[in-house]
């Protein structure tokens, strides 16, 4: 009867360990949960979000605001969202809106989630590979009578390996 108790003791130990062991200081390490904003001349971001993980890429969730705008009608208005990923630009989320009079003063982004992006090695990327995330608005100036478009930078890192972020 002891020996089934130790046996049963040891094994109910292996089931804790084994799993325990699977979650290693370096996975943890490759989730990162990035909550961004930036500016520009005419428009603001807020809670935009990125998440990278090994398997796992999600933006988006943010806040588009028009400064000093409550109201402002146009009939177009559109956002690309990149990541430049070891020097490599790529287009990772976007969002439009176009029709007679569209109040254009907040927009939220929504979001897009999918699979992992891949480094030059065919490794999933991890926040080291991301040299910048920036948010491209582009609207119909309609005291202008053309096309607007402005950059906010949402994460920059320099040469040095600092990272900023707006």
């Amino acid at each position: 009867m002891r020996k089934l108790i130790k046996m049963s003791l040891l094994f109910s130990l292996l089931i804790i360990l084994i799993p325990l062991n699977a979650c290693t200081k370096e996975e943890a390490e490759t989730n990162f949960h990035l909550l961004l904003k930036g500016n520009s001349a005419k428009w603001d971001v807020n809670e935009y979000e990125v998440k990278i993980s090994p398997n796992y890429f999600e933006a988006g969730h943010g806040v588009l605001s028009m400064k000093g705008e409550q109201e402002y009608y146009t009939d177009f208005f559109h956002f690309d969202t990149h990541a430049v990923i070891n020097e490599k630009d790529i287009t990772v989320h976007s969002g439009s809106v176009s029709g007679k009079e569209v109040n254009i003063a907040e927009k939220t982004t929504g979001k897009v989630e999918g699979g992992e992006y891949l480094n030059a090695k065919g490794e999933p990327i991890s926040l080291e590979d991301v040299n910048r995330i920036y948010i491209v608005v582009k609207w119909w100036d309609k005291q202008k009578k053309e096309d607007a478009e402005e950059t906010i930078t949402l994460y920059s890192k320099t040469k040095e390996g600092n990272t900023t972020t707006s």
